[in-house]
């Protein structure tokens, strides 16, 4: 297996935690709408994808959650409980690390693993809860023999890692170092984008300030070997609280880099 540059650049979207069904996610097409917007015009061939994995949380929560609506007669009530239940459980499932959670990641490894055979140049771009899937995938695969050798790109199934809104500095995920590509003179990106009032990011409910973002210091690791470049890179999408993890989609500088990154 081995990158052909003349191929399109693919871009994979993951997403975090989300209501509804894998059918609503889309957050692959704001990419897409955003890199052109950013391109204005300019040559590049990319397209971009997602990976989902909503159905999967669904069907592990599905029993609890129809056990405990039992509780409530109000039409209006169960829809809401239903919606929190969700989000609660996709981020416990995520947390116990089970057979669900190594099913959401193994789906992943598999979908990297078939573009980097396809030949396409990818790049990871994972938000919220989905930037723990997308981050486990990457390690899992810098440690698979015949992949991600540091001298020679084109054998790299992730040629950039982009995470938005990320819990990963919290403490409950358990992350807090990277696995080292070896002996080589290239390098894998990791750039880290958090807006300052980002609940998500600070483990806050009232999204405290500056909280949750060091990412760089807490994952960069010393010795020639390692490999990795981590940036934590704050934004301002011009929201707060809970609409500022919704807003990183849109973000023009986020487009400009992924420009630059892609080109």
């Amino acid at each position: 297996m081995a990158i052909d540059q003349t191929k399109p650049k693919r871009v994979l979207v993951v997403h975090g935690v989300q209501s509804g069904t894998d059918a609503d996610q889309n957050q692959d097409q704001l990419i897409e709408a955003l890199i052109k917007t950013r391109l204005n015009n300019a040559p590049l061939r990319f397209d971009t994808e997602m990976y989902r994995y909503e159905n999967i949380n669904d069907q592990a929560q599905r029993s609890l959650r129809r056990v405990i609506k039992l509780f409530f007669d109000n039409i209006v009530a169960e829809k809401a409980v239903d919606l929190g239940l969700d989000i609660v459980l996709d981020v416990l499932i995520a947390l116990k690390g089970d057979s669900t959670a190594q099913k959401i990641r193994q789906g992943l490894v598999d979908r990297l693993l078939e573009i980097h055979g396809e030949g396409n140049p990818l790049y990871l771009v994972a938000h919220s809860l989905g930037t723990i899937y997308a981050f486990d995938a990457v390690n899992q695969l810098i440690g698979t023999p015949g992949l991600f050798d540091r001298s020679n790109r084109k054998s790299w199934p992730v040629l950039g890692l982009i995470t938005l809104g990320s819990p990963i500095g919290l403490r409950m995920f358990k992350r807090n170092r990277v696995k080292p590509l070896g002996v080589g003179d290239k390098f894998l990106r990791w750039t880290n984008y958090w807006d300052r009032t980002d609940p998500v990011v600070s483990g806050s409910f009232y999204g405290k300030p500056n909280e949750g973002y060091v990412i760089a210091e807490r994952f960069a690791t010393q010795g020639e070997d390692c490999g990795w470049i981590i940036q934590d890179k704050v934004v301002d999408v011009g929201k707060a609280w809970l609409p500022a993890h919704c807003g990183y989609w849109a973000h023009p500088g986020l487009g400009d880099d992924l420009v630059s990154l892609l080109g």
